[in-house]
């Protein structure tokens, strides 16, 4: 063969390979209907990758991996952290990810620009704050005219509730300058004079407090009560090939989130506490505390899951109790219209105007019919505590 077509089958092969790769990591095409895991007698179950970022906003994701972990009987859900919200819409467009939780503004761009995704579930309440630095002057958001403001992303309700305080406290656009930033690292940017204050998810709040340079302007639960930051979604992929298991993976979330805010002092399976028989090397200390809140604190701040001290997420959980709340998860559309309305305003649809000839609402984006199918038994202790 002369060295002219040794090279151009040289070329084919390597094309060949490409095309292969393209349709089996972005494409999906080669995929299984989802991965299989196997239990302690040997027989398969199906299982998920959920991606989130480690922000108590996500928090029932690694709750809901820890318990399908602990229990046969359900399917596994394995919690997929990612450091930014680029990466993981990324892996989203890519095929590579069908489950994962975002901002709710962000999900609905999605949509609008063509990638088939649907908010099946809320993801928290509240559970966000303005942070300002400790000794600066600031008391109210009029304060803060002329000054920078960090936000986690340009398609967040962080954004959008900004945006609302200064309707309110009668602001321009000029007279506030708004920054994305990464959240984990907008402590680090307002100690070192980056801007002038941050609204983020936590624990990127209170972990300005609890370094001693920041203090809370605003918690979000007092400005815009009920306030939505991220959602879970999945691709309307999965849901045509295994609503079986978008349904399964709602109900973990559901009732993950009730037992961090309702449930008793039983220890969740696989969680022991210092001193007793069954406790090793990775057991709650008896001080920490094992209300749900703090079970749920210990869980996530494994390094499979956030990787971060646990008394920082005790922290926020505690301080006050209602900084976040994991209860009345379902999707409702009149809080939906509130933020669809700033959206728009805002120009996030810019891309594809919503107009009577082209309308987009909540159904484009929602899917609430996987709340109705009630919620998992947790495997927690048999005995009440006494």
């Amino acid at each position: 063969m002369s060295s002219f077509g040794k090279l151009t089958l040289t070329c084919l092969c390597l094309l060949g390979t490409v095309t292969i790769l393209h349709a089996h990591f972005n494409l999906g095409m080669f995929d299984p209907p989802q991965q299989i895991a196997g239990d302690e007698n040997g027989a398969t179950r199906k299982s998920l990758r959920v991606g989130h970022l480690p922000v108590t906003c996500h928090l029932t994701c690694p709750v809901t991996s820890w318990v399908s972990k602990h229990s046969q009987q359900h399917s596994e859900f394995v919690s997929w952290r990612y450091t930014s919200w680029p990466a993981m819409t990324e892996d989203i467009d890519a095929g590579n990810l069908d489950a994962a939780f975002i901002l709710a503004p962000l999900a609905m761009v999605m949509q609008r620009q063509g990638t088939p995704v649907k908010i099946v579930h809320l993801g928290h309440r509240d559970g966000t704050a303005i942070v300002v630095n400790k000794d600066s002057p600031y008391k109210t958001f009029a304060d803060l005219r002329g000054k920078r403001i960090a936000i986690p992303h340009r398609y967040s309700n962080q954004r959008i509730l900004i945006e609302k305080l200064k309707d309110e406290f009668g602001l321009t656009n000029a007279e506030i300058t708004l920054i994305d930033y990464p959240p984990p690292e907008m402590p680090a940017g307002l100690k070192s004079g980056q801007f002038e204050a941050y609204i983020v998810g936590e624990p990127f709040a209170a972990k300005a407090e609890m370094d001693g340079f920041g203090r809370v302007l605003y918690f979000t639960k007092d400005i815009w009560p009920n306030f939505i930051s991220c959602v879970l979604v999945v691709t309307e992929r999965l849901i045509e090939r295994d609503p079986e298991l978008v349904t399964e993976l709602v109900q973990g979330i559901s009732a993950s989130g009730k037992w961090i805010d309702q449930g008793d002092d039983r220890l969740m399976a696989g969680l022991a506490v210092e001193g007793t028989p069954s406790a090793d090397g990775d057991a709650i200390p008896e001080q920490f505390g094992r209300s749900p809140r703090m079970q749920a604190a210990w869980i996530a701040a494994r390094q499979e899951y956030y990787n971060q001290d646990p008394e920082l997420l005790k922290f926020v959980l505690t301080r006050p109790l209602d900084r976040v709340s994991y209860s009345r998860l379902d999707l409702a559309r009149e809080d939906f219209a509130e933020i669809q309305d700033y959206a728009q305003r805002l120009g996030f649809f810019s891309f594809r105007p919503v107009t009577a000839d082209d309308p987009f609402g909540f159904d484009d984006y929602c899917d609430p019919s996987f709340e109705q199918s009630g919620m998992w038994s947790l495997p927690l202790e048999s005995e009440e505590p006494q």
